[in-house]
């Protein structure tokens, strides 16, 4: 059960984790007093938690529908994360020029924790850690008005990313294959060689865009 204190926002994380989770799935309607007394909270604070979900544009409301979790389209998959690769380059020609051995500290803690999720199958955890992973690199770049940008994107990436995650779960059995291409990205920047570092976070951009569109085709043509 929920305590007290900031109802909203915890009500909001914890549909936030049902969603990652996959446990509401994209299209899938709120019904919202079952919700409520899953969250252990009235429905006045629940409805300002599903109010702040749908700014972050993770929701969706029709009248007399209610809410509904956002499906996207090709092309909404097609502006997030082209926006992704455009903010994540920036934020590495800026890490490059600094050439700061230790700018990346922490993401060392980062790729501890999405490894012990892995482990232990905890797929919200994974996801996180990921958002966390590349929103820590972004932070790196020292650019306020970039990271609010980025963790403003990356809102609305938490359903895409949770959908690649899932995916890859079901087709090869664990969550370790994600931590391994993130532990390749760490050893990568580490590296200094700016060619290499730029093509594989274009590589691994390119992989979770294609993974993502393939879900939302399959997903239109009934597969």
């Amino acid at each position: 059960m929920i305590q007290q204190e900031s109802l909203v926002s915890l009500a909001a994380r914890e549909i936030r984790k049902l969603i990652v989770s996959g446990e509401l799935a994209p299209g899938g309607k709120l019904n919202e007093p079952p919700l409520a007394e899953k969250l252990g909270i009235s429905r006045p604070p629940l409805r300002e938690a599903l109010r702040t979900l749908e700014s972050e544009g993770l929701l969706e409301q029709s009248p007399r529908r209610g809410y509904r979790v956002v499906s996207m389209t090709d092309t909404d998959i097609d502006e997030i994360y082209s926006l992704r690769r455009a903010l994540e380059m920036f934020a590495l020609d800026r890490l490059l020029a600094r050439k700061d051995p230790g700018a990346y500290s922490s993401l060392d803690p980062i790729m501890k924790a999405m490894r012990a999720a892995a482990r232990r199958g905890d797929r919200p955890a994974v996801v996180q850690a990921n958002i966390d992973f590349h929103t820590a690199l972004v932070d790196a770049a020292g650019h306020r008005r970039l990271s609010d940008t980025y963790r403003s994107l990356m809102v609305q990436m938490q359903v895409s990313m949770a959908a690649n995650v899932l995916n890859e779960e079901r087709s090869k059995g664990d969550l370790t294959k994600g931590c391994d291409r993130h532990a390749e990205l760490l050893e990568c920047l580490r590296s200094g060689d700016a060619d290499r570092i730029r093509r594989e976070f274009e590589e691994h951009g390119e992989r979770d865009y294609l993974a993502r569109q393939g879900t939302v085709t399959k997903k239109a043509a009934g597969e």
